[in-house]
């Protein structure tokens, strides 16, 4: 017998997510036919610098712009379509703001990152502590059959968790297209656990995320460090809140595989430069995509592979594979990618002394258009 109450329904979902990708491709394409002047407006504009920016021409910083208001059209269609904001979403959609002025003002002017970081623990802070649905209460590993309650801990492990993630994504974010593509296999990794409110909302920056995605491969624009800090704080608790709103049926270990290799490669790079006696967060070429990238040969290479370690919990997600298999399988693969750099090329014996020693041979590296 036809329901017409379920077709409706079905109706009605079709209609939004049709208009959902609509507007936000129409977003996504608006900004990047117009980066430019929008960039020099904005002030926003990342010249390079030959050292560390080796991107061949000034290029405007608006990818986060874009994203940012494709949130804000998925916040309007949400409240339309169920006629009401959760207090999950709305607090979502305001810490994000407060990461996308945060990055916005950074791109400008370059904050210091104490400032930047005192503002991350007291967002994060401050949204797990109100709203319970953004908060880690539980750790239910429920493939392996036991749960850990986490009690007064849970704020704080969501702050960390949080604040790993947006600086694990900030320094991944150093090839053309390698951050929007992360942002996008994330999505496709937690659609299906959103919650429906959360999705429609996320669905217009889905869509904002493919159009960016080709223009940064392009080198039109870069996401800018305002989508960096906005899309970490955005999915890390649209994940946050899809988990808790499961109880179990999402276990935490496959939440932690969605988010390992950015997020593990950070506390590798850190834990080397420490032991090195140097500054946690200096700028290198020791991150997993600069060595993707030396091993392959071509930075669309090291994308395309570094982009592929990311989607391995889609395994899980979509057929079922073991987690266990899973994340063995993401870490090895994440060891072979490490692998992949030729050894650094060994001094001549009639170099001047500075070259010599202990220390590894430094060269210049060649300027290439790739870099978000």
């Amino acid at each position: 017998m036809w329901n017409w109450a379920e077709s409706r329904a079905m109706s009605g979902a079709l209609e939004v997510t049709t208009l959902s990708i609509l507007l936000g491709s129409l977003l996504g394409l608006a900004v990047a036919l117009w980066a430019r002047p929008l960039g020099a407006g904005l002030g926003i504009i990342d010249k390079p610098d030959g050292s560390r920016k080796l991107h061949a021409t000034p290029t405007p910083l608006v990818g986060g712009v874009g994203l940012f208001m494709a949130m804000t059209t998925g916040l309007l269609l949400s409240a339309a379509t169920f006629e009401h904001v959760t207090p999950a979403v709305t607090g979502i959609f305001q810490v994000s703001t407060i990461f996308f002025l945060l990055g916005f003002f950074d791109d400008r002017s370059h904050i210091h990152p104490w400032i930047r970081l005192g503002v991350g623990i007291l967002g994060t802070g401050l949204l797990a502590l109100l709203v319970p649905e953004t908060r880690v209460q539980q750790l239910w590993f429920t493939d392996l059959g036991f749960t850990i309650p986490l009690g007064l801990l849970g704020v704080p492990f969501t702050m960390f968790c949080v604040l790993c993630l947006k600086h694990g994504s900030n320094l991944a974010d150093g090839l053309n297209g390698l951050f929007l593509g992360m942002c996008m296999i994330w999505l496709l990794l937690l659609a299906p656990w959103l919650t429906p409110e959360t999705s429609v909302m996320l669905m217009p920056v889905a869509a904002a995320l493919a159009v960016l995605f080709l223009a940064n491969l392009k080198s039109r624009l870069f996401t800018g460090d305002s989508g960096a800090y906005m899309m970490s704080a955005l999915i890390g608790f649209a994940a946050i809140e899809a988990y808790t709103s499961h109880r179990g049926g999402m276990p935490a270990l496959y939440l932690g595989a969605c988010f390992l290799i950015p997020v593990l490669d950070m506390g590798r790079v850190m834990a080397v430069r420490i032991r090195e006696h140097r500054g946690a967060f200096t700028p290198g070429r020791d991150h997993l995509h600069h060595y993707l990238k030396d091993g392959l040969g071509s930075a669309n290479r090291a994308v395309a592979v570094y982009l592929a370690l990311c989607a391995i919990p889609a395994l899980h997600a979509y057929l079922q594979v073991p987690l266990v298999l899973v994340t063995a399988l993401q870490v090895t693969a994440y060891g072979v990618a490490l692998s992949l750099r030729p050894a650094p090329e060994r001094p001549a014996v009639d170099k001047p002394a500075a070259y010599r020693g202990g220390g590894s041979f430094k060269h210049t590296p060649k300027p290439f258009q790739n870099r978000e």
